[in-house]
C-alpha cells in the first residue's frame, strides 16, 4: 500500500481483526483515513507493526471515538487497539492468529487483513510469513 496514492481497502467480511504493517513514513491524513476506513468497515481487533505504530493505535482509537461524537462506544462497535514496536513481525502474526480475539465481546474474529504500507510490494512474503503461524482466512 503507498500512501501517495488514493486509499482503497481490500474487502473482507465483518467482523475482522486487521494487522497494519508500516515501513514508511505517511501523513496523520492518509493515517486518519485509513483508521476511519478500518472502524467503518467492522475491524474490531486492530494490530500496528512498524514505523510510529503508537500512533496508528491511537488513530485508530480516535476513529472509533469520532464515529460516536466522542462519547461512550456500544460494545459491539469497540475496536481493540495493540501496537508492537519491538516485536518480530513472525511474532505479531503469531499473536494475531492465537491470541487477538478468537473470540472478542462474543464474536468470533478468524478473519484476518494485513495491510502493508510499504515502497514495495510484498504479498508473497508476507502471506507465508502470515500462513506458517497456522491456518485462517487472510488477505494482503
Amino acid at each position: 500500500m503507498n500512501p501517495e496514492v488514493p486509499f482503497a481497502l481490500k474487502t473482507i467480511k465483518a467482523p475482522y481483526k486487521c494487522v497494519v504493517l508500516i515501513e514508511r513514513d505517511v501523513t496523520s491524513e492518509f493515517r486518519q483515513e485509513v483508521s476511519e476506513t478500518l472502524v467503518q468497515t467492522g475491524c474490531r481487533y486492530m494490530m500496528a507493526w512498524g514505523k510510529d505504530c503508537s500512533l496508528w493505535d491511537d488513530s485508530v482509537d480516535l476513529a472509533d471515538l469520532k464515529r460516536f461524537d466522542y462519547g461512550e462506544i456500544p460494545p459491539e462497535h469497540f475496536v481493540m487497539t495493540t501496537w508492537h514496536t519491538e516485536d518480530k513481525l513472525s511474532d505479531v502474526f503469531e499473536f494475531a492468529k492465537h491470541n487477538a480475539a478468537l473470540t472478542y465481546d462474543d464474536v468470533e474474529l478468524h478473519r484476518c487483513l494485513v495491510l502493508d504500507i510499504s515502497a514495495a510490494s510484498r504479498e508473497v512474503q508476507i502471506r507465508e510469513i502470515y500462513e506458517r503461524s497456522g491456518r485462517e482466512e487472510t488477505q494482503v
